[in-house]
């Protein structure tokens, strides 16, 4: 099943009332969530080999669990960064991405991992997965602008780690994280390298509080 089928399937007082349960604190953006769900509805879908995975992680900032959403291509650990991970149990599990970033009309495409469809109802997928794809803004051209400054900040501090935060190359020597407690995530193209523990920051967007996940494998 993909995202786009249950799009099309409910009706957003269907989503709204799961959406409210879900996140109670967003009652005050939920004009935002409604004209995003309502603008999915009319975009063409972008064929993607991403797919949809949502689960249970533990925060350890807030000592609970919560729903995360990220992505998947088939692409195994060990293809992806041989040099860290080996032919084992953990080389052999997929790349988990960020996907935020990613345009509203490839989610559409994209499938819902089965898992995932097995764990959570059809509108509670819904409703993480809008939570998800507006944690940079409610507009496109807003997260696209949001992109295009990460990006940005990335490429100047490479050129000039000393100036703002200091970055810190992998073991590998192929990536870079930065280094001190205002952590921006590492922009590779339009995926996102995972991190290792997890924390709280803020959307840029209607001051919404948000937690992200640094994710560990």
């Amino acid at each position: 099943m993909k995202f786009k089928d249950l799009i099309d399937k409910y009706k957003w007082d269907d989503v709204y009332s799961t959406f409210i349960q879900l996140y109670p604190d967003q009652e005050k953006n939920i004009e935002g969530y409604k004209r995003v769900f309502e603008e999915l509805r009319t975009l063409k879908p972008v064929e993607t080999k991403m797919c949809i995975v949502i689960e249970d992680v533990f925060d350890e900032y807030d000592k609970e669990y919560y729903a995360h959403v990220s992505g998947k291509d088939g692409t195994l650990n060990k293809k992806s960064d041989p040099e860290r991970f080996k032919d084992d149990e953990v080389g052999n599990q997929e790349v988990l991405y960020a996907i935020e970033f990613t345009d509203w009309a490839e989610w559409l495409a994209m499938e819902i991992e089965q898992e995932s469809l097995s764990k959570y109802s059809e509108l509670d997928i819904i409703g993480h997965c809008l939570w998800e794809m507006t944690f940079y803004g409610f507009t496109q051209e807003k997260i696209k602008k949001q992109l295009a400054q990460l990006e940005k900040e990335t490429e100047e501090a490479k050129k000039n780690p000393s100036s703002l935060r200091k970055l810190v190359k992998s073991e590998n020597g192929e990536k870079f994280f930065w280094e001190d407690k205002d952590d921006y995530d590492l922009l590779e193209g339009r995926k996102i390298l995972a991190w290792e523990t997890s924390r709280t920051s803020t959307n840029y967007d209607a001051g919404r509080d948000s937690r992200r996940i640094r994710k560990k494998y």
